[in-house]
């Protein structure tokens, strides 16, 4: 019995060896990328924007206490200050956004930063 169970432990040692030793690119989950090619304000900014920083108390319409960022014309008048890349980096100097929570992951300040090198387009 201990033979056989020794036996069945080190098959799948063995197993469990040769799974994690494969090729790193073939074992990377597809949605780990982080795609920064071709971003608009429609097919990405606007739902980071609206969700993140266009809420009530902060960024959205009719803010009296910072610039609104509700839709195209305000977010992109926005952009033309130059902090949003700082504030959301957490860069000293700048008031880190959002305020209050957490930053926004890599991934999305990757494609925030892409949005708004390649002109913030619409």
């Amino acid at each position: 019995m201990k033979i056989r169970n020794l036996t069945l432990v080190a098959i799948l040692g063995s197993t469990l060896l040769f799974a994690a030793c494969g090729d790193d690119e073939e074992m990377m989950d597809p949605m780990d990328t982080c795609e920064t090619a071709d971003l608009t304000y429609t097919n990405f900014a606007a739902s980071l924007i609206n969700g993140s920083c266009a809420v009530v108390g902060c960024h959205g319409e009719g803010t009296t206490s910072t610039f609104p960022m509700n839709d195209y014309t305000t977010t992109n008048a926005a952009v033309g200050f130059g902090r949003i890349l700082g504030a959301v980096n957490h860069s000293p100097g700048f008031s880190p956004m959002p305020k209050g929570g957490a930053k926004l992951s890599d991934c999305n300040i990757d494609k925030l930063t892409a949005w708004i090198n390649d002109g913030a387009p619409e």
